[in-house]
């Protein structure tokens, strides 16, 4: 592994239990027990000797990083140091003075005094002047302390006058924690170096990749000069070269308005010579400030290409392979979507679909024209909001051979005639400009269309489906949609609910698509299936079919609980429950506060961790250590969960 660790401990009690741990785990690291100025000399001295990573504690923690750049790892305080530290100096005396010597130390402190009577708190600088800390030493002397609990750095000017000193406890599972915290950061450092000596190698690389692109693509600095080419570029632009400046290139000043506004340029028209390009801009910014720009030149032939594929892509969609039986759900909601859907299939009126995304609008599109008189002719469906306006317009109507620079030599028919005899869906109508919508308007009221540079009109038969996402009253009102083409497409409206509307069919819906994924998958259980109902679902059934997949392929047959479960469930909040709290507790031990926190939650584990402020893990660890010696303490626990569960398989683990 890249780098080392390296311990400075303030205390002798972290030191023993920092070793104690190291050993147990079979790691070897340094641990130098130095408190002060001391500690910053041995923190130098062990990264000077490949320590690439630090663990400290409390204020010695917090002037290290001060100093070095490496990462410090702080052992924290927890409730357990401050109760089993009191109840040591307790043996000695009750008129006890914690020295609060970092922030963190004085908060879990705060928290823990209800179970620390008459305990004195007292924040102290052990790095500040010397007369300060004698200062707030004598005033506890002078209040009749007799223990004090503290670090290494208070130690001799606490016994010097005469006070017992109990050594700040340390807490093995915030050790095991630092451990591991530690570990993953040195893990990090590796991959930084890594990356590091990748992107050595990849300078020459990216200079070969741009070299092989087909497109010509050069960079320009603030002032419009060339920094970067690749050889299509060099090749296009002729005899300009890196350091020349691109004033004067183009009849248009279409780099000045990048550089001066930093708007971007796409696709524009242009020639070089004898070729025919097309150019793309994008400006770079640093901020609010615009440093340059990187600009693509394209042949049109490579713009045909893309439009072919777009065909190709139109042509294997002119088939609606779902009906309303593809529908799955029974829950009123989805009931009443479903006899709505039929029964405007069997009329020829334009529908409008609304839903959330998710929720299947194209899905019933295909079950309304598999259910009409036009089920056997073709099914066409375009997303308006996958083409540019220019784009989306020859895509709908079409065009004819020399309509523009680029277009096919043979022509191309748009989706309407596609449609003829079927039915066209066209989805995210939102998102069509106000020149698309005129001209779909009339579209729709004379069924005829014409391509783009004819003049001949060809009819049509079609049925028109759209949908969207958006609320077109909205879009309406707001200037946004024509008005009057809302009211043409909108003659049958239907609006689907969204999945938390129809809580009811999710146990069905998963089970549909656990056996679609065509994988090993156990049927989901009460408590899971309760989960999935509870959550809002904003992407609907595509979120849920992206959760049960990814359910199905962690769980690889087995049964659907345990860890696993809430790690595949990640995005899923679990849902909140309020904590009771604890009644305070005087003088109590360990044992005792652990017994009070579970019966005050009814043996839930984990409200009990919360509740102490400890992880579950370190609260299966505490019962173990007790229930060993008393199972029948701990039976109220027997209510756990399965959070409970995964806590005492990360402690077997542990062990």
């Amino acid at each position: 592994m890249l780098g080392k660790l390296a311990v400075i401990s303030p205390s002798t009690t972290l030191t023993a239990v920092m070793n104690q741990v190291l050993e147990k785990r079979g790691l070897r690291v340094a641990v130098v027990e130095a408190a002060q100025h001391q500690a910053v000399l041995m923190a130098q001295r062990a990264i000077d000797e490949g320590a690439s990573v630090l663990i400290s504690r409390g204020k010695t923690a917090s002037v290290l990083r001060e100093h070095f750049q490496v990462p410090i790892v702080e052992v924290r305080h927890t409730f357990f140091d401050c109760i089993n530290a009191y109840h040591k100096a307790l043996v000695v005396s009750d008129r006890i003075a914690f020295l609060a010597t970092s922030d963190g130390y004085a908060a879990i402190l705060a928290k823990a005094r209800p179970f620390m009577p008459a305990v004195t708190i007292c924040p102290i600088d052990p790095f500040g002047s010397a007369q300060s800390t004698d200062a707030q030493l004598d005033r506890l002397q002078e209040q009749g302390i007799e223990v004090a609990i503290g670090g290494l750095s208070l130690e001799q000017a606490v016994k010097a006058r005469g006070l017992h000193y109990i050594m700040s406890d340390a807490d093995v599972d915030a050790a095991f924690d630092a451990i591991d915290e530690a570990l993953h950061l040195l893990r990090i450092e590796q991959e930084r170096l890594h990356k590091r000596l990748e992107l050595q190698g990849r300078y020459e690389m990216i200079r070969s990749i741009l070299d092989c692109v087909s497109e010509g693509i050069f960079s320009i600095d603030s002032h419009g000069v060339i920094t970067n080419m690749n050889s299509v570029a060099t090749h296009y632009l002729g005899s300009v070269r890196c350091g020349d400046n691109v004033a004067g290139l183009l009849a248009q000043d279409y780099f000045g308005r990048v550089l001066d506004k930093g708007e971007a340029v796409r696709g524009a028209l242009i020639n070089l010579g004898r070729l025919s390009l097309t150019l793309s801009i994008a400006p770079i910014t640093l901020g609010d400030q615009v440093i340059g720009a990187v600009a693509t030149l394209q042949k049109q032939t490579e713009i045909k290409a893309i439009e072919q594929k777009m065909r190709r892509q139109l042509a294997r969609q002119h088939v609606a392979e779902n009906t309303f039986a593809s529908i799955i759900g029974s829950s009123p909601a989805l009931a009443k979507a479903k006899r709505l859907a039929q029964t405007f299939a069997a009329v020829d009126s334009t529908v409008m679909i609304e839903g959330e995304t998710g929720t299947g609008k194209e899905l019933f599109a295909q079950g309304i024209h598999n259910a009409s008189k036009r089920r056997h002719g073709p099914f066409v469906a375009i997303n308006c909001a996958a083409f540019a306006p220019g784009v989306l317009e020859s895509e709908l109507f079409g065009y004819v051979k020399g309509a523009f620079t680029g277009a096919l030599t043979e022509g191309k028919a748009g989706v309407f005639e596609l449609a003829h005899t079927g039915t066209i869906f066209l989805d995210e109508i939102s998102e069509t400009s106000a020149e698309i919508q005129l001209k779909l308007l009339r579209t729709l009221q004379e069924r005829k269309v014409v391509r783009i540079g004819d003049d001949k009109v060809t009819p049509v038969d079609i049925r028109i489906i759209t949908a969207s996402n958006k609320r077109l009253p909205q879009l309406v009102a707001q200037g946004l949609f024509r008005e009057d083409f809302f009211y043409r497409i909108c003659v049958l409206k239907l609006q689907l609910p969204a999945l938390r509307e129809r809580r009811q069919d999710i146990p069905e819906l998963v089970a549909h698509l656990l056996a679609s994924f065509g994988m090993p998958a156990a049927a989901p259980g009460a408590a899971l299936l309760a989960r999935l109902s509870e959550h809002e679902w904003p992407g609907n059934i595509r979120q849920l079919g992206n959760i049960v997949e990814r359910l199905a392929v962690m769980g690889q047959g087995r049964e659907m609980t345990g860890a696993w479960v809430e790690e595949a469930l990640e995005d899923l909040p679990s849902p909140a429950q309020p904590l009771p709290q604890a009644p305070p507790t005087l003088n109590r031990s360990e044992r005792q506060v652990l017994l009070e926190a579970l019966h005050s939650v009814r043996g839930n584990r984990e409200q009990a961790a919360r509740l102490l402020q400890i992880s579950t893990t370190t609260l299966w660890r505490r019962m173990k250590k007790y229930q060993d010696l008393d199972p029948d303490a701990f039976a109220v626990t027997r209510l756990c969960g399965s959070q409970d569960a995964s806590a005492e398989r990360q402690v077997a683990a542990l062990e």
